[in-house]
């Protein structure tokens, strides 16, 4: 039967909170970091295997520091305790360097989408995408999962860059039909929209073309500051007129079309002139569309887009690709080293502030539902900083939502370091030896007069890292972990990928929409699985607790294989609330059985050293996370998925894809179920523990 905790070991709710705010923090600046890394791809054009390096090899360093600030922070001696000053400085450098990492220059952006309405020549939505915001185009993104109507409406965007973007001159751009890849119907072309950095430019010379020519043309100019207004007309094309539709061309007879600004879009536009020839001029251009009205376009037989675009603004082609690199790089390495001067003596602080069996556990259930917190907005980060309708590109939503996540941090990070005090057994090796505890900030009566040297340092805690790494319960717990958090970072991208291009029919709006609720919906659930395994963890023991925990999480990955279907795509729903005892029931057991773990550890070696196990403890689960994106990386090739292919994916593609998302973390989870079996600590034999050590 659960025992009564002493009043002397119960933790203020309010000191629970504060120290479930700093795993706010932790989880805050681990979101950031991941879900804004597409945006160096999106916004500075960086190659996909170096966004992987530059996600790879900061975290293999951040494993590598773990132990080392643990066994730092186990040894120091300050006024203020062991934690706080660790907790205090780096949550500040933490939230400084990450804002400093999003600073980097993006090149200049003009984007221009094409958009074909279908054969019913209506739009499926209420409004073009590029003016929704956040709510309403969600909301459309969803649209399509719940409900029967055929959607044929279809679009793409190309982004046009500098040195084809120049400044005080025409730039002649020619861009392939094939590179606009989702706009697979020509047939009803009903929009042009426009959009991107600049807010003035002037345009001319606006027409579709066929041309044997598949490549696109890469302008070349140089720049021009200083100059207000085109003095010059744009070059006069030179395709026949019987390769031409055109929209906008003194060379041509142009087709009707209805708005080249609408009421709905962010722009002015003008009739002006240049060179003679007559130009469109926009002004406080954010996006433009350029709308054919009653009469859609047929463009089956074209192969090109041109329009010349003249601007006075200055553009940038930003950085070069090594510049990027290595800037993200190095300051990677600074943030991951500040993160870990704040989180590995924040998990240390959670093992010391009671000694109490059960109150830990309630603690770990108070951490986890304040921290999870974060998990209910990460998964919308990049939808955030992509958003057309707050920022002109995406570089500036990642600097805009850096800065954010920055002063959330400063702001919540130190609170821990003000408000909670570290907790001392009143016997225990330390104690018994004169002291407060090694480390803990008091004053002992026999402390040496001279420290150890660099190399005494070394050995020591090499030393403590050996005894860290054989300690069999311990080991148990990280094997446990290892196993059911990296299966899950093994397969979490394949899950939307089944949504874009099995449940969703090639749809990858919808596929990404779908993801969002099931996520969410996953993280708000969450939430009661806290409340659920910290109060079964203080009734029925917590490997009890596990079993239950992981138990109904494996019926959530079998339901997967049925649930995951197109007959039925809300079906995808039902296996959330269950897959959602996984890690909430883990996170929420684990940190309290480490706690357990160091009192016997003390017991064994006289020393109290939470840093060293809390900071081991993540550092083989980082080193696993690694090795867990690589496996998965290569499991999604070999596949043989191709986004290029929508829902027409090669024989035995979904399969896969089906067969890895739902049976590798449910047999993983049941390895792990046998690895908690052989854990030895119950409350009785950690009461025993307790008492020995306060005697």
């Amino acid at each position: 039967m659960s025992h009564r905790t002493a009043p002397e070991d119960r933790i203020p709710f309010p000191h629970k909170v504060v120290y479930g705010i700093g795993g706010f923090v932790n989880n805050l600046l681990a979101q950031g970091i991941g879900n804004m890394m597409a945006v160096l791809t999106l916004a500075l054009g960086m190659d996909f295997r170096a966004v992987g390096l530059l996600g790879s090899l900061p975290r293999f360093f951040d494993a590598l520091t773990d132990p080392l600030v643990g066994f730092v922070s186990d040894k120091t001696k300050s006024r203020w305790g062991r934690r706080r000053p660790f907790l205090f400085v780096g949550a500040i450098a933490a939230g400084i360097v990450f804002a400093l990492l999003w600073q980097m220059p993006a090149p200049t952006q003009l984007r221009v989408k094409l958009v074909d309405y279908g054969a019913d020549g209506v739009y499926s939505g209420e409004e073009t995408g590029e003016q929704a915001g956040f709510v309403e185009g969600l909301g459309e993104s969803l649209k399509g999962i719940v409900t029967v109507d055929a959607i044929d409406d279809v679009e793409d965007e190309v982004v046009i860059l500098p040195p084809a973007l120049f400044t005080g001159g025409w730039a002649s751009v020619d861009v392939p039909l094939d590179d606009f890849e989702g706009l697979s119907a020509r047939e009803h072309l009903a929009q042009i929209l426009i959009s991107g950095d600049l807010t003035e430019v002037y345009v001319d010379n606006v027409y579709l073309y066929r041309s044997d020519d598949a490549t696109r043309a890469e302008p070349s100019g140089r720049d021009a500051e200083g100059v207000d207004a085109p003095a010059a007309a744009a070059p006069t094309p030179t395709v026949p007129p019987e390769d031409v539709i055109s929209f906008f061309s003194g060379a041509y007879d142009d087709v009707p079309v209805q708005f080249w600004s609408t009421e709905w879009d962010e722009a002015e536009v003008g009739d002006a002139e240049a060179g003679g020839d007559e130009v469109k001029h926009y002004t406080g251009l954010r996006f433009a569309a350029i709308d054919f009205g009653e009469t859609p376009v047929d463009a089956r037989g074209m192969t090109h887009l041109h329009l010349d675009v003249w601007t006075p603004e200055p553009t940038g082609e930003g950085w070069s690709q090594s510049a990027y690199f290595w800037y993200f790089l190095i300051g990677s390495f600074v943030f991951f080293l500040a993160y870990t001067v704040f989180a590995t003596p924040w998990v240390a602080l959670g093992y010391e502030l009671t000694p109490d069996y059960n109150e830990r556990t309630r603690l770990m259930g108070v951490q986890n539902f304040v921290s999870n917190t974060v998990f209910v907005i990460g998964p919308w980060f990049l939808v955030i900083v992509t958003n057309a309708a707050w920022f002109r590109n995406q570089m500036d939503g990642a600097r805009f939502l850096a800065l954010a996540i920055c002063v959330t941090t400063i702001a919540l990070g130190v609170l821990p370091a003000i408000f909670l005090r570290e907790r001392v057994l009143k016997g225990g090796a330390g104690a018994k030896a004169g002291t407060r505890g090694p480390g803990s900030g008091g004053r002992g009566t026999d402390a040496p007069a001279v420290g150890p040297t660099f190399g005494e340092s070394v050995m020591e805690f090499l030393r403590g890292l050996w005894q860290t790494l054989k300690t069999g319960p311990f080991l148990l717990l990280c094997i446990a972990t290892f196993l059911m958090f990296n299966s899950f970072m093994m397969i979490s991208s394949f899950q939307f990928w089944l949504f874009a291009f099995y449940v969703a029919g090639g749809n990858v709006a919808e596929g990404a929409g779908l993801a969002g609720v099931v996520g969410t919906l996953g993280t708000v659930t969450g939430f009661l699985v806290i409340a659920i395994v910290t109060w079964l963890g203080t009734r029925i023991g917590k490997k009890n607790a596990f079993f239950v925990s992981t138990s109904i999480s494996m019926l959530g990955y079998a339901l997967k294989w049925f649930c995951y279907t197109p007959e039925a795509p809300m079906l995808a729903l039902l296996p959330a609330p269950f897959l959602a005892f996984g890690l909430g029931g883990l996170f929420t057991l684990m940190g309290s059985m480490i706690a357990d773990v160091v009192d016997l550890d003390e017991l064994h070696t006289g020393e109290r050293r939470e840093g060293m196990f809390g900071s081991v403890f993540w550092w083989m689960v980082k080193l696993g996370q690694s090795g867990a994106i690589l496996v998965g990386g290569f499991l999604l090739f070999s596949t043989g998925l191709d986004p290029a292919l929508g829902a027409n994916q090669p024989e035995g593609t979904i399969f896969w894809l089906r067969f890895y998302d739902a049976f590798v973390p449910l047999v993983a989870s049941a390895v792990a179920l046998y690895a908690v079996y052989l854990y030895p600590i119950s409350e009785e034999s950690a009461g025993e523990v307790r008492a020995e050590l306060e005697r």
